[in-house]
């Protein structure tokens, strides 16, 4: 139980990795507080995690409402931030208005959430924030996305000096199974996801139970700072 009486909120709770880590969090002992867009879908996880949860049904993009969503919160542990928009173009076909949500919600939805939110976390607690290969190595049609994970990990890095002693991580996350891949690669996701598998050292993609795992470590750790774990299946490697 290693968040036994510990408040997790979770940015982007809702489904995939984010909802992975706060059902996580609740079998170890957490109460967990989830917030994302679709109230939908957080009642739906509300039913998947268990009985300490409560959701909060909000945008990152919108500051306004993230500084309202804190103010009903209150004082909590640890905060996790996955929410984020996966939209991608190639170069031809790069517009603002079609990606530009892909770094508003990345970069400004993080910063919306942990200014908002810094002032109420406990000491020991920490904040993680997650990034993505596409900021470490090129594809095609991700070039605004890899900008967005790269500037994620940089501001981690950056606010784990301005906001000591709260730590500031990153999980560095590859190719997971989750309904983000069906938005970033459509009707060819399962060819693509194939492929992915068969160069992959451990041969298939992850699981975001691997990734909720990874956080929970970070969030535990008291003695880590400022560091991005890579949790890719060995993907940078190949």
């Amino acid at each position: 139980m290693r968040l036994l009486n510990k408040v997790v909120v979770v940015v982007g709770g809702g489904s995939g990795i984010g909802l992975a880590v706060a059902k996580l969090a609740h079998s170890e002992g957490a109460t967990v507080i989830i917030l994302g867009r679709s109230s939908t879908k957080l009642e739906q996880a509300k039913g998947l995690i268990g009985a300490k949860v409560k959701a909060i049904a909000t945008d990152v993009i919108d500051e306004a409402a993230i500084s309202q969503a804190f103010a009903e919160i209150g004082a909590f542990d640890h905060l996790f931030i996955s929410a984020q928009d996966a939209s991608t173009a190639p170069l031809s076909e790069t517009t603002m208005e079609k990606l530009r949500p892909t770094l508003d919600s990345k970069i400004w939805g993080a910063f919306h959430v942990v200014k908002h939110g810094i002032s109420q976390i406990r000491t020991n607690g920490s904040i993680t924030f997650i990034s993505g290969l596409a900021g470490r190595r090129g594809y095609a049609g991700l070039a605004v996305a890899g900008a967005a994970n790269a500037g994620i990990e940089a501001v981690a890095r950056n606010l784990a000096v301005e906001l000591a002693p709260i730590r500031v991580n990153t999980v560095c996350a590859g190719v997971i199974d989750t309904e983000m891949l069906d938005k970033v690669f459509g009707e060819q996701r399962a060819e693509v996801v194939e492929a992915i598998a068969e160069k992959l050292p451990v041969r298939r993609i992850g699981k975001p139970e691997e990734i909720a795992d990874a956080v929970l470590f970070l969030m535990g750790n008291g003695f880590i700072t400022g560091a991005t774990l890579l949790i890719d299946g060995g993907d940078a490697l190949v």
